[in-house]
């Protein structure tokens, strides 16, 4: 069943109390937050800064995360804990899409 648009406000602002801190917007559904993403304990994300926003390029990042439930929240919990800055028009994060060559290695997906 799809959400009214009451619905949808409210879980954006519940999303927005979970990561005040956060320099992107969060646009993983609210229920899918305590997914788990990989079984991985130790896991890398990467930002590759590659966007057309960025008039100046910006070296690739690498954001190291341990745990042993690595979902959704618990990866964007610790991205904001290590300063991840999505300062583009693409500051939306999507979810995160396992690297082809890596089981521990993942690259954040974003939108506008």
């Amino acid at each position: 069943m799809e959400k009214t648009e009451a619905e949808y406000e409210k879980d954006i602002e519940e999303i927005e109390k979970m990561f005040p801190n956060a320099k992107f917007s969060v646009a993983i559904e609210i229920e899918e937050l305590d997914n788990i993403v990989t079984d991985e304990t130790d896991i890398v994300v990467k930002n590759t800064y590659d966007c057309y926003c960025y008039k100046n390029k910006r070296n690739t990042e690498y954001f190291y995360i341990s745990g042993k439930h690595i979902t959704n929240k618990f990866i964007i919990y610790k991205l904001i804990e290590q300063g991840l800055d999505l300062d583009c028009d693409h500051r939306f994060l999507e979810g995160f899409c396992k690297s082809k060559d890596s089981n521990c290695q993942f690259e954040i997906a974003t939108g506008s």
